[in-house]
Protein backbone atom coordinates (compact mmCIF):
# COMPACT_ATOMS: atom_id res chain seq x y z
CA UNK A 1 0.00 0.00 0.00
CA UNK A 2 1.27 3.54 -0.82
CA UNK A 3 2.41 5.36 1.72
CA UNK A 4 2.33 9.31 1.51
CA UNK A 5 4.95 11.20 3.94
CA UNK A 6 2.51 14.00 5.15
CA UNK A 7 4.41 16.56 7.93
CA UNK A 8 2.26 15.20 10.68
CA UNK A 9 2.27 11.40 10.06
CA UNK A 10 2.95 8.78 7.34
CA UNK A 11 -0.84 8.09 5.89
CA UNK A 12 -1.95 4.89 3.92
CA UNK A 13 -5.73 4.38 2.48
CA UNK A 14 -6.99 1.48 1.21
CA UNK A 15 -10.62 -0.08 0.94
CA UNK A 16 -11.58 -3.42 2.56
CA UNK A 17 -14.60 -5.28 1.79
CA UNK A 18 -13.98 -8.15 4.77
CA UNK A 19 -11.43 -8.81 7.30
CA UNK A 20 -7.85 -7.77 6.33
CA UNK A 21 -4.52 -9.04 8.20
CA UNK A 22 -1.80 -5.79 8.23
CA UNK A 23 1.48 -5.64 8.36
CA UNK A 24 3.31 -2.74 9.50
CA UNK A 25 6.89 -2.40 8.62
CA UNK A 26 8.72 0.72 10.78
CA UNK A 27 11.48 2.73 10.64
CA UNK A 28 12.78 1.82 13.96
CA UNK A 29 13.28 -0.67 16.50
CA UNK A 30 9.65 -1.15 18.37
CA UNK A 31 9.10 -2.28 21.82
CA UNK A 32 5.65 -1.07 22.36
CA UNK A 33 2.56 -0.34 20.16
CA UNK A 34 -0.43 1.77 20.63
CA UNK A 35 -3.35 1.52 18.37
CA UNK A 36 -5.74 4.13 18.73
CA UNK A 37 -9.18 4.75 19.23
CA UNK A 38 -8.37 1.75 21.97
CA UNK A 39 -12.33 1.41 21.93
CA UNK A 40 -11.46 -0.96 18.69
CA UNK A 41 -10.00 -3.49 20.27
CA UNK A 42 -7.16 -4.09 17.77
CA UNK A 43 -4.23 -6.15 19.83
CA UNK A 44 -0.88 -5.80 17.76
CA UNK A 45 1.70 -8.17 17.67
CA UNK A 46 5.55 -6.97 17.72
CA UNK A 47 8.48 -7.71 17.11
CA UNK A 48 11.66 -5.81 15.95
CA UNK A 49 10.24 -3.39 13.40
CA UNK A 50 7.28 -5.61 12.30
CA UNK A 51 3.94 -4.92 13.57
CA UNK A 52 1.12 -7.47 12.80
CA UNK A 53 -2.78 -6.97 13.75
CA UNK A 54 -6.08 -7.68 11.88
CA UNK A 55 -8.87 -5.05 10.92
CA UNK A 56 -12.15 -6.75 11.05
CA UNK A 57 -13.86 -4.00 9.86
CA UNK A 58 -13.53 -0.36 8.17
CA UNK A 59 -11.95 1.72 10.65
CA UNK A 60 -9.67 5.19 10.93
CA UNK A 61 -6.71 4.22 13.39
CA UNK A 62 -3.36 5.77 14.93
CA UNK A 63 -0.31 3.71 15.07
CA UNK A 64 1.62 4.81 17.72
CA UNK A 65 5.27 3.33 18.52
CA UNK A 66 7.27 3.54 21.91
CA UNK A 67 5.18 5.83 23.69
CA UNK A 68 5.97 8.72 21.76
CA UNK A 69 2.89 9.71 20.40
CA UNK A 70 3.80 13.17 19.12
CA UNK A 71 6.75 11.23 17.27
CA UNK A 72 5.45 10.63 13.43
CA UNK A 73 2.58 7.58 14.08
CA UNK A 74 1.33 6.25 10.97
CA UNK A 75 -2.17 6.85 10.04
CA UNK A 76 -4.18 4.11 8.64
CA UNK A 77 -7.21 4.70 6.86
CA UNK A 78 -9.10 1.38 6.05
CA UNK A 79 -12.08 2.76 3.72
CA UNK A 80 -15.12 0.65 2.69
CA UNK A 81 -15.64 0.07 -0.67
CA UNK A 82 -16.26 2.94 -3.13
CA UNK A 83 -20.21 3.63 -4.20
CA UNK A 84 -21.27 5.66 -7.10
CA UNK A 85 -18.47 6.22 -8.19
CA UNK A 86 -18.56 8.38 -11.37
CA UNK A 87 -16.93 7.44 -14.63
CA UNK A 88 -13.74 9.31 -16.47
CA UNK A 89 -15.71 12.21 -18.86
CA UNK A 90 -19.09 12.21 -17.54
CA UNK A 91 -20.46 15.56 -17.57
CA UNK A 92 -20.26 17.80 -14.87
CA UNK A 93 -17.57 15.51 -12.97
CA UNK A 94 -14.28 17.04 -12.25
CA UNK A 95 -12.16 14.14 -12.26
CA UNK A 96 -8.81 13.60 -10.94
CA UNK A 97 -7.01 10.40 -12.23
CA UNK A 98 -4.99 8.12 -9.71
CA UNK A 99 -1.03 8.48 -10.34
CA UNK A 100 -0.90 12.21 -10.98
CA UNK A 101 -0.09 15.32 -9.21
CA UNK A 102 -2.88 18.27 -9.92
CA UNK A 103 -2.29 21.55 -9.43
CA UNK A 104 -5.34 23.73 -10.74
CA UNK A 105 -6.10 26.17 -7.36
CA UNK A 106 -9.75 27.07 -7.27
CA UNK A 107 -11.84 24.56 -8.00
CA UNK A 108 -15.11 25.93 -8.44
CA UNK A 109 -18.16 23.79 -8.76
CA UNK A 110 -21.44 24.43 -9.84
CA UNK A 111 -24.86 22.71 -8.95
CA UNK A 112 -25.50 19.19 -9.84
CA UNK A 113 -21.55 19.07 -10.11
CA UNK A 114 -19.07 16.44 -8.75
CA UNK A 115 -15.68 16.72 -8.02
CA UNK A 116 -13.89 13.03 -7.83
CA UNK A 117 -10.29 12.88 -6.37
CA UNK A 118 -9.53 8.75 -7.30
CA UNK A 119 -7.66 7.38 -4.70
CA UNK A 120 -3.80 7.27 -5.88
CA UNK A 121 -4.24 11.28 -6.79
CA UNK A 122 -3.08 14.25 -5.21
CA UNK A 123 -4.79 17.66 -6.28
CA UNK A 124 -3.10 21.03 -5.36
CA UNK A 125 -6.31 23.27 -4.76
CA UNK A 126 -9.12 24.60 -3.22
CA UNK A 127 -12.81 23.86 -3.26
CA UNK A 128 -15.89 26.38 -3.74
CA UNK A 129 -19.12 26.42 -4.33
CA UNK A 130 -22.05 29.23 -3.72
CA UNK A 131 -25.49 29.21 -3.97
CA UNK A 132 -25.31 25.90 -5.19
CA UNK A 133 -27.38 22.67 -4.95
CA UNK A 134 -26.73 18.95 -5.57
CA UNK A 135 -22.45 19.22 -5.15
CA UNK A 136 -20.63 16.31 -4.37
CA UNK A 137 -16.86 15.68 -3.51
CA UNK A 138 -15.93 12.46 -3.34
CA UNK A 139 -12.86 9.48 -4.07
CA UNK A 140 -10.26 8.08 -2.26
CA UNK A 141 -7.69 10.70 -3.08
CA UNK A 142 -5.62 13.40 -1.36
CA UNK A 143 -6.34 16.97 -1.36
CA UNK A 144 -3.22 18.80 -0.56
CA UNK A 145 -3.45 22.54 1.17
CA UNK A 146 0.54 24.03 1.49
CA UNK A 147 -0.13 25.79 -1.93
CA UNK A 148 -3.25 27.58 -0.50
CA UNK A 149 -2.41 30.88 0.51
CA UNK A 150 -1.08 31.30 -2.85
CA UNK A 151 -3.93 30.05 -4.46
CA UNK A 152 -6.04 32.66 -1.93
CA UNK A 153 -5.08 35.63 -4.49
CA UNK A 154 -5.79 38.30 -1.45
CA UNK A 155 -9.27 36.93 -0.71
CA UNK A 156 -9.32 35.21 2.18
CA UNK A 157 -10.60 31.44 1.24
CA UNK A 158 -11.35 28.15 2.79
CA UNK A 159 -9.98 24.65 1.59
CA UNK A 160 -13.26 23.25 1.35
CA UNK A 161 -15.94 26.27 1.31
CA UNK A 162 -19.60 25.51 0.92
CA UNK A 163 -21.50 29.31 1.21
CA UNK A 164 -25.77 29.29 0.71
CA UNK A 165 -25.63 25.55 -0.68
CA UNK A 166 -28.36 23.16 -0.17
CA UNK A 167 -27.80 18.91 -0.58
CA UNK A 168 -24.24 18.71 0.22
CA UNK A 169 -22.24 15.62 0.67
CA UNK A 170 -18.39 15.45 0.83
CA UNK A 171 -16.96 11.78 1.30
CA UNK A 172 -13.71 9.67 1.57
CA UNK A 173 -11.08 11.94 0.81
CA UNK A 174 -8.34 12.87 2.78
CA UNK A 175 -7.35 16.96 3.35
CA UNK A 176 -3.84 17.44 4.34
CA UNK A 177 -1.38 20.53 5.36
CA UNK A 178 -3.92 23.47 5.09
CA UNK A 179 -3.35 26.67 6.78
CA UNK A 180 -6.53 27.87 6.74
CA UNK A 181 -10.13 26.57 7.86
CA UNK A 182 -10.86 23.18 6.15
CA UNK A 183 -14.57 22.36 5.53
CA UNK A 184 -16.78 24.80 6.05
CA UNK A 185 -20.52 24.89 5.19
CA UNK A 186 -22.09 28.29 5.83
CA UNK A 187 -25.88 28.71 5.86
CA UNK A 188 -26.10 25.57 4.23
CA UNK A 189 -28.51 22.82 4.23
CA UNK A 190 -28.54 19.20 4.40
CA UNK A 191 -25.00 18.24 4.55
CA UNK A 192 -23.39 15.45 5.04
CA UNK A 193 -20.10 14.93 5.56
CA UNK A 194 -18.80 11.00 5.44
CA UNK A 195 -15.49 9.18 6.34
CA UNK A 196 -13.14 12.30 5.96
CA UNK A 197 -9.86 12.13 7.00
CA UNK A 198 -8.09 16.00 7.68
CA UNK A 199 -4.76 15.71 8.83
CA UNK A 200 -2.62 19.04 9.33
CA UNK A 201 -0.97 20.94 12.20
CA UNK A 202 -1.05 24.66 11.45
CA UNK A 203 -2.17 27.81 12.90
CA UNK A 204 -6.08 28.56 12.08
CA UNK A 205 -6.16 25.05 10.66
CA UNK A 206 -9.93 24.07 12.46
CA UNK A 207 -10.98 20.71 10.54
CA UNK A 208 -14.69 21.25 9.93
CA UNK A 209 -16.51 24.62 10.79
CA UNK A 210 -20.03 24.18 10.63
CA UNK A 211 -21.01 27.91 10.48
CA UNK A 212 -25.08 29.10 10.70
CA UNK A 213 -26.04 25.85 9.07
CA UNK A 214 -28.74 23.69 9.54
CA UNK A 215 -29.33 19.48 9.17
CA UNK A 216 -25.74 18.64 9.26
CA UNK A 217 -24.10 14.80 9.65
CA UNK A 218 -20.51 14.61 10.66
CA UNK A 219 -19.56 10.71 10.74
CA UNK A 220 -16.98 8.15 10.65
CA UNK A 221 -14.65 10.86 10.32
CA UNK A 222 -10.65 11.22 11.58
CA UNK A 223 -9.39 14.73 12.59
CA UNK A 224 -5.91 15.71 13.42
CA UNK A 225 -5.50 19.37 13.64
CA UNK A 226 -3.15 22.22 15.66
CA UNK A 227 -6.70 24.12 15.84
CA UNK A 228 -10.44 23.19 16.99
CA UNK A 229 -11.38 19.73 15.56
CA UNK A 230 -14.85 20.67 14.86
CA UNK A 231 -16.26 24.38 15.64
CA UNK A 232 -19.83 24.89 15.25
CA UNK A 233 -20.17 29.05 15.04
CA UNK A 234 -22.24 31.39 14.02
CA UNK A 235 -20.26 34.47 12.59
CA UNK A 236 -20.56 36.97 9.23
CA UNK A 237 -23.13 39.02 8.58
CA UNK A 238 -26.34 37.29 8.04
CA UNK A 239 -29.73 38.12 9.94
CA UNK A 240 -30.08 37.04 13.69
CA UNK A 241 -32.20 33.99 12.93
CA UNK A 242 -29.56 32.14 10.78
CA UNK A 243 -28.16 30.20 13.07
CA UNK A 244 -27.41 26.16 13.81
CA UNK A 245 -29.41 23.21 14.24
CA UNK A 246 -29.87 19.96 13.98
CA UNK A 247 -26.02 18.95 13.87
CA UNK A 248 -24.83 15.95 14.78
CA UNK A 249 -21.32 14.49 14.56
CA UNK A 250 -21.23 11.24 15.43
CA UNK A 251 -18.70 7.86 15.13
CA UNK A 252 -15.85 9.75 14.77
CA UNK A 253 -11.70 10.05 15.84
CA UNK A 254 -10.33 13.48 17.07
CA UNK A 255 -6.86 14.80 17.64
CA UNK A 256 -6.45 18.06 18.50
CA UNK A 257 -3.16 19.47 19.38
CA UNK A 258 -1.70 22.93 20.66
CA UNK A 259 -4.50 25.41 19.50
CA UNK A 260 -7.93 25.01 19.76
CA UNK A 261 -10.33 22.35 21.35
CA UNK A 262 -11.43 18.69 20.21
CA UNK A 263 -15.32 19.47 19.92
CA UNK A 264 -16.06 23.10 19.85
CA UNK A 265 -19.63 25.25 19.75
CA UNK A 266 -17.75 28.96 19.20
CA UNK A 267 -16.26 31.20 19.99
CA UNK A 268 -18.29 33.32 16.94
CA UNK A 269 -21.64 33.24 18.25
CA UNK A 270 -23.84 35.66 16.69
CA UNK A 271 -27.40 34.10 16.09
CA UNK A 272 -30.39 34.17 17.94
CA UNK A 273 -30.13 30.63 19.27
CA UNK A 274 -27.94 27.65 18.91
CA UNK A 275 -29.71 24.08 19.24
CA UNK A 276 -30.12 20.60 19.02
CA UNK A 277 -26.57 19.47 18.58
CA UNK A 278 -25.35 16.34 19.52
CA UNK A 279 -21.96 14.78 19.92
CA UNK A 280 -22.48 11.17 20.01
CA UNK A 281 -20.06 7.97 20.00
CA UNK A 282 -16.52 9.52 19.54
CA UNK A 283 -13.11 8.82 20.25
CA UNK A 284 -11.24 12.07 21.21
CA UNK A 285 -7.41 9.88 21.48
CA UNK A 286 -5.42 13.44 22.24
CA UNK A 287 -6.50 16.66 23.34
CA UNK A 288 -2.62 18.57 24.29
CA UNK A 289 -4.25 21.68 25.30
CA UNK A 290 -7.38 23.42 25.24
CA UNK A 291 -10.60 21.53 26.39
CA UNK A 292 -12.40 18.04 24.93
CA UNK A 293 -16.05 19.39 25.10
CA UNK A 294 -16.26 23.09 25.02
CA UNK A 295 -19.15 25.98 24.48
CA UNK A 296 -17.43 29.35 24.32
CA UNK A 297 -20.06 32.05 23.58
CA UNK A 298 -18.53 35.17 22.67
CA UNK A 299 -21.15 36.98 21.72
CA UNK A 300 -25.11 36.98 21.96
CA UNK A 301 -26.76 33.40 21.52
CA UNK A 302 -28.35 31.74 23.40
CA UNK A 303 -26.96 27.73 22.68
CA UNK A 304 -29.42 25.45 23.82
CA UNK A 305 -30.61 21.76 23.60
CA UNK A 306 -26.41 20.59 23.12
CA UNK A 307 -26.00 16.40 23.77
CA UNK A 308 -22.30 15.31 24.50
CA UNK A 309 -23.02 11.25 24.50
CA UNK A 310 -20.58 7.88 24.91
CA UNK A 311 -17.39 9.77 24.32
CA UNK A 312 -14.39 8.42 25.05
CA UNK A 313 -11.19 10.03 26.36
CA UNK A 314 -8.06 8.27 26.06
CA UNK A 315 -5.20 11.42 26.21
CA UNK A 316 -6.29 14.99 27.73
CA UNK A 317 -3.94 17.46 29.26
CA UNK A 318 -5.54 20.59 30.50
CA UNK A 319 -9.49 20.53 30.36
CA UNK A 320 -12.57 18.37 30.31
CA UNK A 321 -15.62 20.46 29.92
CA UNK A 322 -15.18 24.32 29.33
CA UNK A 323 -18.48 26.05 29.21
CA UNK A 324 -17.80 29.50 29.39
CA UNK A 325 -19.53 33.28 28.48
CA UNK A 326 -17.23 35.72 28.15
CA UNK A 327 -15.46 38.69 26.03
CA UNK A 328 -13.08 37.62 23.59
CA UNK A 329 -10.97 38.27 21.17
CA UNK A 330 -13.35 37.46 18.47
CA UNK A 331 -16.85 39.50 19.95
CA UNK A 332 -18.42 41.61 17.82
CA UNK A 333 -17.45 43.82 21.02
CA UNK A 334 -13.95 43.47 21.43
CA UNK A 335 -12.23 46.61 21.26
CA UNK A 336 -10.38 47.26 18.17
CA UNK A 337 -7.71 49.49 19.07
CA UNK A 338 -4.28 48.21 19.83
CA UNK A 339 -4.02 50.74 23.11
CA UNK A 340 -7.07 49.33 24.58
CA UNK A 341 -6.48 45.40 23.59
CA UNK A 342 -5.92 43.82 26.74
CA UNK A 343 -5.77 39.89 25.84
CA UNK A 344 -4.44 37.09 28.03
CA UNK A 345 -3.07 34.66 24.92
CA UNK A 346 -2.00 31.04 26.72
CA UNK A 347 -2.37 32.58 30.41
CA UNK A 348 -4.78 31.19 32.25
CA UNK A 349 -7.91 28.68 31.41
CA UNK A 350 -9.28 30.54 28.00
CA UNK A 351 -6.95 32.26 25.03
CA UNK A 352 -8.21 35.26 23.64
CA UNK A 353 -10.02 36.32 26.71
CA UNK A 354 -10.62 40.11 26.65
CA UNK A 355 -9.21 41.77 30.45
CA UNK A 356 -12.37 43.68 31.34
CA UNK A 357 -12.41 45.78 34.69
CA UNK A 358 -15.19 45.63 37.25
CA UNK A 359 -16.41 49.13 35.73
CA UNK A 360 -16.55 48.21 31.92
CA UNK A 361 -18.19 44.88 32.95
CA UNK A 362 -22.00 46.15 32.91
CA UNK A 363 -21.50 47.86 29.76
CA UNK A 364 -20.50 44.79 27.54
CA UNK A 365 -23.43 42.54 29.39
CA UNK A 366 -25.87 43.76 26.74
CA UNK A 367 -23.40 41.91 23.89
CA UNK A 368 -23.58 38.80 26.33
CA UNK A 369 -25.53 35.68 25.50
CA UNK A 370 -26.58 32.14 27.60
CA UNK A 371 -25.81 29.10 27.84
CA UNK A 372 -28.05 26.27 29.11
CA UNK A 373 -29.99 22.70 28.84
CA UNK A 374 -26.38 20.78 27.98
CA UNK A 375 -25.96 17.30 28.86
CA UNK A 376 -23.04 15.05 29.31
CA UNK A 377 -24.06 11.18 29.01
CA UNK A 378 -21.68 8.02 29.44
CA UNK A 379 -18.64 10.11 29.16
CA UNK A 380 -15.49 7.89 29.72
CA UNK A 381 -11.85 9.41 30.58
CA UNK A 382 -10.45 6.16 30.17
CA UNK A 383 -6.32 6.99 29.95
CA UNK A 384 -3.85 10.23 31.03
CA UNK A 385 -4.49 12.39 33.40
CA UNK A 386 -8.16 13.48 35.03
CA UNK A 387 -8.47 17.17 33.26
CA UNK A 388 -10.05 19.64 35.36
CA UNK A 389 -13.14 21.30 34.07
CA UNK A 390 -15.00 25.12 34.11
CA UNK A 391 -18.38 26.51 33.95
CA UNK A 392 -18.30 30.08 33.75
CA UNK A 393 -21.12 32.55 33.26
CA UNK A 394 -20.79 36.38 32.74
CA UNK A 395 -22.98 37.49 35.19
CA UNK A 396 -26.36 36.59 37.06
CA UNK A 397 -27.99 37.66 33.53
CA UNK A 398 -25.52 35.68 31.17
CA UNK A 399 -25.57 31.69 33.38
CA UNK A 400 -24.39 28.72 32.52
CA UNK A 401 -27.99 26.99 33.53
CA UNK A 402 -29.31 23.50 33.61
CA UNK A 403 -25.97 21.38 33.18
CA UNK A 404 -26.47 17.62 33.47
CA UNK A 405 -23.64 14.55 34.08
CA UNK A 406 -24.78 11.84 33.88
CA UNK A 407 -22.41 8.64 34.13
CA UNK A 408 -18.79 10.66 33.86
CA UNK A 409 -16.51 7.64 34.70
CA UNK A 410 -12.63 8.25 35.22
CA UNK A 411 -10.06 5.39 35.13
CA UNK A 412 -13.29 3.54 35.81
CA UNK A 413 -14.61 5.30 38.91
CA UNK A 414 -17.97 6.72 38.58
CA UNK A 415 -18.08 10.41 39.39
CA UNK A 416 -21.13 12.02 41.16
CA UNK A 417 -20.00 15.16 42.50
CA UNK A 418 -18.54 19.04 41.18
CA UNK A 419 -15.77 18.49 43.77
CA UNK A 420 -14.46 14.82 42.76
CA UNK A 421 -15.37 16.13 39.01
CA UNK A 422 -12.31 18.62 39.65
CA UNK A 423 -15.37 21.06 38.60
CA UNK A 424 -14.80 24.94 39.44
CA UNK A 425 -18.33 27.35 38.84
CA UNK A 426 -18.98 30.88 38.65
CA UNK A 427 -22.32 32.19 37.55
CA UNK A 428 -23.18 28.88 36.72
CA UNK A 429 -26.87 27.36 38.45
CA UNK A 430 -28.57 24.02 38.19
CA UNK A 431 -25.98 21.57 37.37
CA UNK A 432 -26.45 17.98 37.97
CA UNK A 433 -24.51 14.85 38.47
CA UNK A 434 -26.56 11.53 37.99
Amino acid sequence: VFVYDAPVAPIASFDMAGPVDIEVQADRDIKWVDIRPRNLGIKPEFKDSTIRFRLEKPCNISIELNGEYSNKPLYLFANPSEKNRPAKGTKGVHFFEAGKVYTPGIIEVKSGETVYIEGGAIVYGMIQAENASGVRVTGRGILEGSRNREYQKGRWRRFVEMKDCRNIQIEGITLINSPTWQIVPINCENVTISNVKIVSNNGGDDGIDVVRSRKVIIENCFIHTKDDCIAIKSAWDYPGDVGNEDILVTRSVFWNTEWGNALEIGFELRADTMKNITFRDCDVIHCDDGAVFSIHNGDRSVVTDVTFDDIRVEDARQKLFDLAIFLSQYSVDAPRDRKSKEFVYQNGPWDGLVHLPAHKKKEHARYRGQIRNVTFKNIQVVDGIFPFSVFCGYDEDHLVENVVIDNLTVHGKKITNPSDARLYTEFARNVHFK
